[in-house]
């Protein structure tokens, strides 16, 4: 067995609780320190309790959860470790059950993080290939603005709407 790989039984060894999940995602986005999302400053940034940082060139706190898949998830990251792993081991996809069942969490909550984790993946096989590459595509992946996209719909309902009458 080589280096890069990882054992269904070595996982829950290498992250036992969300604290080094969080650890390792850091780790991995931000290898020379934490930098804010917002303002892309590395030098002004303060470590505060639980993960959290404080930005004091924009006074923006953040996690390395912001902009990212897990955002605005309640799923504990170790949890979503464990999900991005179970979903690079079965060959041919799992089911929403079959995940909620084996990380212990419900069937709706097993969908909606093997959404996000579809969505931040696409359709480039690649990003699929190892944990690492699974966790570089999930950090870096930035969700499109919804709020955007329904202005564009709405603008192009009414531009249809005065054109027929």
């Amino acid at each position: 067995m080589s280096k890069s790989t990882i054992s269904t039984f070595e996982l829950p060894q290498m992250f036992p609780d969300a604290e080094s999940a969080r650890a390792y995602f850091e780790q991995k986005r931000w290898p020379e320190g934490a930098i804010c999302p917002a303002c892309n400053e590395a030098k002004r940034i303060r470590a505060r309790k639980d993960g959290f940082y404080r930005c004091n060139a924009c006074l923006n706190d953040f996690t390395v959860r912001t902009g990212t898949i897990f955002e605005r998830s309640k799923v504990p990251l170790h949890k979503w470790l464990c999900a991005m792993y179970l979903s690079l081991a079965a060959l041919k996809g799992i089911s929403s059950l079959q995940l909620a069942k084996q990380i212990g969490v419900t069937q709706k909550t097993a969908w909606f993080m093997l959404q996000r984790l579809r969505e931040a993946c696409g359709n480039d096989p690649t990003k699929l290939a190892t944990l690492d590459a699974t966790t570089h595509a999930v950090l870096s992946y930035r969700p499109a603005d919804k709020g955007q996209a329904s202005a564009t719909i709405a603008r192009r309902a009414l531009d249809t709407c005065s054109t027929v009458s």
